[in-house]
């Protein structure tokens, strides 16, 4: 008897799981897409120069994070809430929005575009790199799930150095942490350096 209870238990926590599990809707992703599009381009490969960062075929976990981000205000940026109509979607609806984003192959949908080698010394960047972004961000780069990094080797040099300066004056916050002063001891140069290497990864 009690081992009909105990599989009656097992049975039910699979239904409930299957009943409960999340099959993203790529079509209704692809939908809301266009309205970050105005901005991020057609398929999210955004515009050299610092403003607007490439979006197409960023990890998930990120892209969600920074939605919540934007929506909560963490991140200010009332336009993009606004004319991305984050403000008025359902959390399914960021979740296929983001679901779709993840899944866009940029090399494939922009193959032409490429991120220009960056201005500084890259063997010097190289060494400073090791030094305190490849834990979180990866040795290529490549971004960690673990820690919710997100990759920056194929990310424009000018964006992530708006963001740096950003993570410095405290407008933005690094690795989730208010108190991070990874930024504070370096100098331009040798941020530019660091985003001179990551510029050498793009492939």
């Amino acid at each position: 008897m009690k081992y009909k209870f105990f599989y009656a238990i097992i049975i039910s926590c699979l239904l409930f799981s299957a009943a409960n599990s999340y099959s993203a809707d790529l079509e209704n992703g692809k939908s809301l897409f266009k309205f970050c599009t105005l901005c991020h381009g057609k398929v999210g490969q955004g515009i050299k120069g610092g403003d607007i960062p490439k979006i197409g075929g960023l990890p998930q976990y990120y892209l969600s994070h920074q939605l919540e981000q934007f929506v909560t205000e963490k991140r200010f940026n009332p336009a993009m809430v606004t004319i991305g109509r984050l403000d008025t979607m359902s959390d399914k609806d960021k979740d296929d929005l983001t679901a779709y984003i993840a899944s866009i192959d940029i090399q494939k949908e922009a193959p032409t575009l490429t991120i220009p080698t960056y201005t500084g010394n890259a063997k010097k960047g190289k060494k400073l790199y090791k030094g305190d972004c490849k834990t979180c961000h990866g040795r290529k780069a490549e971004g960690k799930v673990k820690k919710k990094a997100p990759p920056t080797a194929w990310q424009y040099s000018e964006y992530l150095l708006r963001q740096i300066d950003f993570f410095k004056n405290k407008h933005r916050i690094h690795d989730n942490d208010e108190e991070d002063e990874t930024f504070d001891d370096y100098s331009k140069e040798e941020i530019i350096d660091i985003l001179t290497f990551i510029s050498t990864l793009d492939d």
